[in-house]
């Protein structure tokens, strides 16, 4: 089963259980959700998520990487 979430659609200050809370993105102005990984920071649009059966597979479909100089 695949799902896609829409994180553009839903207002700002939402949280959203297990993924975070919404906000403005610095570099398109569009919802979002920020994402964290060792060396790069993005905000997630748009995310699709299946079900396997040893899990969960979920991958960002629309989304801003964040440079340095961006988030400051």
């Amino acid at each position: 089963m695949v799902m896609l979430q829409d994180f553009t659609a839903l207002s700002r200050g939402r949280e959203v259980p297990l993924e975070g809370r919404v906000d403005r993105c610095p570099r398109c102005g569009r919802n979002g959700i920020e994402h964290a990984e060792p060396n790069t920071l993005f905000f997630v649009h748009v995310q699709e998520s299946e079900v396997l059966s040893d899990g969960m597979l979920t991958a960002p479909r629309d989304c801003c990487r964040l440079t340095t100089a961006t988030v400051a």
